[in-house]
């Protein structure tokens, strides 16, 4: 005779006894009740046509949150980007394993043609709080120079109140870029990037074919070229000369910290 589940007593961590009337695994953490919440809205916006795969999204989402390998923000903004693809007639895989232990935010296929984006959204942790925009922008870096070799395009894609610190002379196109100012984004990326470095290689062939504005609130998603990106915000992205300063400003925080004053 199977044994029905009854209602058990907990503690709620203050010595307060609560009786919880859901079985183990009924009950909806925060993540899988925020993605349940962008899937219905998300279903709403683009109909019956990608309802499917909006849906089996939502279930690789939750699965990956329950390995403990990925956080909501993060991922209510790969799932809104991946939405918008599928619409426009992508098959869409999140957090696709590729070469190198390398695993991309999200990979796309259309027409015979792979696209990756990796979504940045310009958070950086205590550990950079004396260089957040340099960390950025040697981060920007090596996005693109890692990611870019293993899909026909290449993109970058951020929330709609963050600014990409993308460095201007990779705004432009590739032959636009002088080996002087790949050598010091490599001494950029070399501050942050050791194991391993960042060749000068994949930094001389690396490809932006796109930047995706993500707005989660209102599941809004716009594609700019990176000369659209330029023109808007160039203002704001690092260039040459700040970069130069960056390093520098790196170089005399190394030597404060090997050689304290007394």
């Amino acid at each position: 005779m199977r044994r029905l589940w009854q209602p058990q007593p907990t503690s709620d961590g203050r010595g307060k006894l609560i009786i919880s009337r859901d079985p183990p695994g009924a009950r909806m953490d925060a993540f899988e009740e925020d993605v349940r919440a962008a899937q219905r809205l998300l279903e709403e916006r683009y109909g019956p046509s990608v309802r499917r795969r909006i849906s089996e999204i939502a279930e690789r989402l939750i699965s990956l949150h329950m390995e403990n390998r990925i956080k909501i923000n993060h991922s209510i903004m790969e799932y809104v980007l991946a939405a918008h693809l599928a619409s426009k007639g992508y098959r869409v895989e999140l957090e696709y394993p590729l070469a190198n232990d390398l695993v991309a935010d999200v990979m796309a296929w259309r027409d015979g043609k792979s696209l990756i984006i990796e979504v940045e959204t310009g958070f950086t942790s205590p550990e950079n709080a004396l260089d957040p925009q340099a960390y950025l922008t040697a981060r920007a870096i090596s996005k693109i120079a890692r990611y870019s070799p293993h899909a026909d395009r290449f993109s970058l894609a951020t929330p709609a109140h963050n600014i990409l610190q993308i460095p201007r002379t990779l705004l432009k196109p590739a032959s636009a870029r002088r080996p002087v100012e790949i050598q010091l984004l490599k001494s950029l990326c070399d501050q942050y990037y050791r194991t391993p470095e960042i060749a000068v290689e994949k930094l001389s062939k690396m490809r932006l074919h796109a930047i995706y504005v993500i707005n989660v609130d209102l599941l809004e998603v716009v594609r700019l070229s990176p000369r659209r990106y330029l023109e808007k915000y160039g203002d704001l992205c690092p260039s040459l000369q700040q970069i130069r300063r960056y390093v520098e400003a790196s170089l005399r925080r190394r030597v404060a910290c090997e050689h304290p004053t007394t």
